[in-house]
């Protein structure tokens, strides 16, 4: 057994291990929304959301300011971080820290109106959680509302 060998087969136990996280989130989302009479929409990115999904030119990109109110749920539709905890963000979009899962969805909610986006772990906090409230691979249910855009100046 040499060095290659042990990490050619963690790299395919890391691999597999992902994704049969996967599944089991998207299984879980899907049994969601089966759940539900809101109609979902899976974006191209591996999340679902409650509107079209499909970007506007009106809605924000990468460079643009945005302002949002948000809140966090698990699956059990318990809240784990609430608009009120969580306060009025302002964002940076493509600058700011934020899970890359919500950075894209900012980016797919119009100026005043909110959509539900459903994250597999990956999108949101991985397997690590943010350390406090989010376990390691726990898939998320994010509730956003879009308050302002500013557009970045040409």
């Amino acid at each position: 057994m040499n060095y290659e060998d042990d990490r050619e087969k963690f790299m395919q136990f890391s691999q597999d291990r992902n994704k049969q996280i996967l599944a089991e989130d998207n299984e879980l989302i899907q049994n969601y929304i089966d759940s539900l009479d809101l109609k979902f929409n899976r974006t191209s990115y591996g999340f679902w959301i409650s509107n079209s999904g499909e970007p506007t030119p009106t809605m924000a990109k990468s460079g643009d300011v945005v302002k949002y109110d948000y809140e966090v749920l698990n699956f059990d539709n318990q809240v784990i971080y609430s608009k009120e905890e969580n306060g009025t963000q302002t964002a940076l979009l493509g600058r700011t820290d934020i899970p890359r899962g919500v950075h894209i969805a900012l980016e797919l909610i119009e100026k005043g109106d909110s959509a539900t986006a459903l994250f597999p772990s990956f999108m949101v906090y991985g397997g690590y959680g943010d350390r406090n409230k989010i376990a390691g691979n726990e898939p998320l249910i994010f509730k956003i509302q879009m308050l302002d855009i500013k557009k970045k100046q040409q």
